[in-house]
């Protein structure tokens, strides 16, 4: 490096060499340092593969036999693997239930998963939370009931439907009063998550809590809720679904309610309903006199051939289609003796779409 140093450079050219002389150098050590990081991340990621494959041999084994799980050789976890092993774990518990459940539950307790996720419940950050939480409730540990409860009004969507996952997941006799009602309060709670909730809880518990939680809402709030309805008893959807469609006069609220209504059991004021004002509440109306299929109803069907609504003709047009009483040759005099153009063009319509000419 003496080139550097000659004298004969001027200034500015000895300046040139030494800040070419530095970038050279900087950029050796940074290949260096960045070729150093890879092998430490690949090495990194072969260690946690391992670990995970160990422990994954050990949950199937304990899934399988309790006796596995009570006696089975547990792989070292070390500080860095303690997130891994709350993964993996409620990974493999979500996945089954029963006497499989129960022996990931003793294996869990023998590898000290409710010390590791009580680290990790009290944290800052929602991520470790939020696999605090689900831990505790795949364990079903009712010791943190009152700790989980607490974060259902947590203002971080994700934390705090898993706390009400795993409030039901612990005790669903105890949850279910109390999640119920946060439904229309949480909008923001992903409505797949919910369903899987209420499925958890079981019909025979929402049952009565979902129908008191529908009848005592407003109109916008008895709209959302009634989407989750399907979920509780059928006798009590029945009772549900004709005190609303009596009693109400909203249009979304009828709505949802005659998109629930399946076999006959009585639709209360039904006649009424196919004159409604609202065109979504006729068609509606149309499709449930299709399903119920009672010859009684043939003519309010036919009164709503010639609406001024398109999809209200054609949902009554295709319920006539479907009738089981109405063979072909009624259903080509019924056509027939249409007045309306509107009205033959749709059955003719209908009545292609299930092949009949």
């Amino acid at each position: 490096m003496e080139w550097l140093f000659r004298s004969e450079f001027d200034a500015i050219t000895t300046v040139a060499l030494w800040s070419i002389a530095v970038v050279v150098a900087t950029t050796i050590v940074l290949f260096v340092y960045t070729l150093g990081l890879r092998f430490a991340t690949l090495a990194s990621d072969r260690r946690r593969a391992r670990f995970i494959r160990a422990w994954r041999d050990v949950f199937a084994s304990a899934m399988l036999s309790e006796d596995a799980a009570r006696q089975c050789t547990l792989p070292p976890v070390g500080r860095s693997s303690r997130t891994d092993l709350l993964e993996e774990w409620n990974h493999s518990r979500s996945m089954v239930d029963g006497t499989a459940a129960e022996n990931l539950i003793v294996l869990a307790r023998r590898t000290g998963i409710p010390g590791l996720a009580l680290n990790l419940l009290h944290k800052r950050r929602v991520r470790p939370r939020i696999l605090a939480v689900q831990t505790f409730g795949h364990l079903r540990d009712s010791r943190r009931r009152d700790d989980i409860r607490s974060l259902l009004d947590h203002e971080n969507t994700a934390l705090s439907i898993t706390a009400a996952v795993a409030l039901v997941d612990i005790d669903p006799s105890y949850a279910v009063p109390i999640v119920i009602p946060m439904i229309e309060k949480r909008r923001d709670w992903p409505r797949n998550r919910i369903s899987i909730m209420l499925r958890m809880a079981g019909s025979e518990r929402i049952s009565e809590p979902m129908y008191r939680a529908i009848r005592s809402a407003n109109n916008a709030n008895r709209t959302y809720l009634l989407q989750f309805s399907r979920l509780i008893e059928a006798e009590v959807l029945d009772a549900l679904l004709e005190d609303l469609i009596r009693d109400s006069n909203d249009p979304g609220v009828l709505n949802a309610a005659l998109k629930l209504v399946g076999g006959f059991g009585g639709v209360p004021r039904i006649a009424a309903l196919t004159q409604h004002d609202a065109w979504f509440v006729r068609m509606q109306a149309a499709k449930v006199l299709g399903r119920i299929g009672q010859e009684e109803h043939l003519s309010l069907l036919e009164s709503l051939l010639d609406d001024p609504e398109w999809w209200v003709r054609y949902r009554a047009a295709q319920a006539i289609a479907s009738l089981p009483f109405l063979g072909p040759n009624c259903l080509r005099r019924l056509r027939e003796r249409q007045s309306d153009r509107y009205a033959s063009d749709i059955l003719q319509q209908s009545f292609a779409e299930v092949g009949l000419a």
